[in-house]
């Protein structure tokens, strides 16, 4: 056998050998990213100005807690004569953190519109300047009470970074709720649907934005009905118990 040849075959052995050998080492590196220790010594040597926090579990537990809250907020798209607001309590049962029920009791606040007002004083002006004169007015139904019962979902939790002095955990929800409303003209049958975001800003105390819409019929005459389709924007705070 030619030595030059053997040489060469045992070379080329050695060298394939040395290549899978360093490419088997390569692999696994980049699989696990070196070591623990490897992992470590390179975050150590990364000059950063950001500040990164993870928060992975919820800060406010809420399996059977009780709620006391109120809001307060204007209505819409209601009566033309008509400005209304709500003044509310409720008292909720936080079945877990995705569930929870309700009974919430409004206080209606009512006052006329600008364009109501002018009516008002039309007629008043023209009965003063001719006596025995008829002068029309707007027929006015108003709410002056309301109580609902109420079942709300969180769907959606998150959290942000409030102003960086702490962490506050939020809720995306839909709700339900159905009625009474005592009206001028009596009682009437009422629900509501819409959503909120609530934000817990620790265990015992938390703040809400709810938009809704609202549905009832009143009487603005006697014997005859009129629905009304009313959209409700309230804030309010509440204490967890």
């Amino acid at each position: 056998m030619n030595p030059n040849a053997l040489f060469r075959g045992v070379g080329m052995v050695l060298l394939n050998l040395a290549w899978f050998s360093a490419f088997a080492a390569t692999g696994t590196d980049l699989e696990t990213l070196g070591t623990n220790q490897q992992v470590a010594d390179r975050v150590a040597k990364l000059e950063s100005r950001s500040r990164i926090g993870v928060v992975q579990n919820r800060l406010v537990p809420r399996n059977w807690r009780l709620e006391l809250g109120g809001n307060y907020g204007p209505v819409a798209s209601g009566d033309a004569y008509l400005n209304s607001q709500y003044l509310s309590g409720e008292l909720g049962l936080h079945i877990n953190s995705t569930f929870s029920l309700g009974v919430r009791y409004s206080t209606v606040f009512n006052s006329l519109t600008t364009e109501g007002k002018q009516r008002y004083e039309r007629a008043r002006g023209v009965i003063a300047n001719q006596p025995g004169a008829e002068a029309t007015i707007p027929a006015i139904d108003y709410p002056e009470s309301m109580i609902l019962g109420i079942v709300n979902w969180y769907m959606t939790h998150g959290k942000i970074n409030l102003f960086d002095l702490q962490v506050v955990q939020l809720d995306l929800y839909s709700l339900a709720g159905y009625g009474q409303a005592t009206l001028y003209s009596g009682p009437a049958s009422v629900w509501t649907a819409g959503g909120g975001l609530v934000f817990w800003l620790n265990r015992h105390l938390s703040s809400r934005f709810e938009l809704r819409y609202e549905n009832y019929a009143d009487q603005p005459i006697r014997g005859t009905t009129r629905n009304l389709n009313l959209i409700v924007g309230t804030f309010g705070m509440g204490v967890l118990f």
